[in-house]
């Protein structure tokens, strides 16, 4: 696969289980889908996340406030700057104002084709970005409710 920058079809399927979160148990709404995918993907996953993040560390590429997805820093160093922050503000007497997105379901609705284009911008090029792509296409999924 990296040789070549082809993603095998045949690795490209996942089962969807859905995951019960909380509220009335007959409105599909209350439950969250996960992807069961086979064990070689997702060993591929973790080669392909190390060497992005390898890439995107190397050419400095990350704000340095960017907490998820990144080893030694978490949502919890944020939290814990963005408080320090308001705090210092408070103490100084000056105004705080906050605003606050929520991307609920925002890997759902990424655009394969704006995500691609980002990665050849970043400078993610020849076989990797050619894996990447067709890492994306042409994946498939099933779901079984009758089993749960």
């Amino acid at each position: 696969m990296l040789a070549q920058g082809i993603y095998p079809e045949r690795l490209k399927f996942s089962l969807i289980k859905p995951i019960y979160k909380s509220g009335d148990k007959s409105s599909l709404l209350n439950y969250k889908p996960i992807s069961l995918l086979p064990t070689f993907p997702k060993i591929f996953e973790k080669v392909f996340y190390t060497r992005l993040l390898d890439h995107l560390n190397n050419n400095a590429i990350l704000n340095e406030h960017q907490y998820g997805f990144r080893t030694e820093v978490s949502t919890e160093n944020a939290s814990h700057i963005l408080l320090n922050e308001i705090l210092t503000a408070m103490n100084c007497k000056q105004m705080v104002g906050g605003i606050f997105c929520d991307l609920h379901k925002a890997y759902d609705c990424i655009n394969h084709a704006v995500l691609l284009e980002k990665l050849k911008f970043y400078g993610v090029t020849g076989k990797f970005y050619k894996l990447v792509k067709s890492y994306l296409d042409g994946r498939y999924k099933k779901s079984n409710l009758k089993s749960y």
